[in-house]
């Protein structure tokens, strides 16, 4: 029998992509959201809505940063009331700028060493030459979104659900980073061969050749992941909607939060619960019985140049 789950969520804080450098000591990009069962979507929804309807100005749109202050706090608090009184798990994901630009940076120039030293072993040239590899540098926005979607797939395996249908629903999304999302939602769970292909030209018989590589991984079975995603559906939704409201404010409020670290702290992890143990919805996003042994993609591959050293 499947499920259908909605998903509410949006992004705060750096954007860009990795060959951008951090615009201030510990500058993070952050992708937060609200998980929300289809039996209890339509009552949250009118909910949510109506906490929005009170603060939504005379004139325009509803925007949380051009409230008064004191309005600014009464909107985050009564959003965040009802999201502990329905006790909704939420989510975010979080990197480093330093991080994911030092990795691209050292990724590149590992790439150039590598060929330089091919062309050094060459005793005469190529027969077949081909283009220059296109360097186009990761999405900050793409990577935040990969980091989690896998967290909202290990939180429904880890409960034991399979066959979902997942319906994304975020704040205006062009089409193209909307299918840049469905990408890398699908591999995650890709276990089909991955099949890369070339095109190059033969100097020697003067034609253009083609050529392909196919990389294919076998896991053992206790390894194997279940078809825990049956369909998933990304839909961009208007910023009146009350639960995107809702995204919208708790990923500023990490974004928030992750700002105001201090010291050793500013470069410590930013995807375990130790690292929004003071925010105020701590017991909501601490959602995962067990967490593992971390976050090895946006803490360990994208941490930043002057964290603390790894264990």
């Amino acid at each position: 029998m499947s499920e259908r789950v909605f998903f509410y969520c949006d992004e705060s804080g750096a954007k860009g992509y990795a060959d951008q450098q951090e615009a201030f000591p510990g500058e993070t990009g952050v992708f937060a959201g609200i998980l929300v069962p289809e039996q209890l979507h339509a009552d949250l929804s009118e909910k949510f809505d109506a906490i929005a309807l009170q603060f939504k100005p005379a004139q325009g749109k509803l925007h949380i940063a051009d409230l008064p202050q004191e309005q600014k706090g009464a909107l985050r608090q009564a959003l965040f009331d009802e999201i502990k009184a329905e006790g909704l798990p939420c989510f975010w994901y979080a990197i480093h700028v330093a991080g994911l630009n030092d990795y691209y940076t050292q990724q590149n120039e590992l790439l150039r060493n590598s060929r330089a030293a091919v062309e050094a072993r060459r005793t005469s040239p190529a027969r077949v030459k081909t283009g220059s590899v296109r360097e186009e540098p990761p999405s900050m926005h793409v990577q935040l979104f990969a980091g989690l979607y896998a967290h909202i797939v290990a939180f429904l395996l880890e409960r034991g659900l399979s066959n979902v249908d997942l319906e994304i629903r975020t704040d205006q999304v062009d089409s193209p980073l909307a299918k840049q999302f469905e990408e890398v939602a699908a591999e995650l769970l890709e276990t089909d061969p991955q099949v890369t292909k070339t095109t190059g030209y033969d100097t020697l018989a003067k034609k253009v050749v083609h050529g392909q590589m196919t990389i294919s991984v076998q896991y053992p079975a206790e390894m194997e992941i279940p078809p825990v995603i049956r369909s998933l559906s990304i839909k961009t939704i208007d910023d009146s909607d009350g639960l995107v409201l809702a995204a919208d404010v708790l990923a500023n409020s990490l974004n928030y939060h992750f700002k105001s670290r201090t010291g050793n702290e500013l470069y410590s992890p930013l995807n375990e619960p130790e690292a929004v143990s003071r925010h105020p919805l701590f017991e909501y996003l601490d959602a995962f019985n067990n967490w593992g042994a971390g976050d090895i993609i946006g803490d360990r591959l994208y941490r930043h140049p002057k964290a603390p050293a790894l264990d």
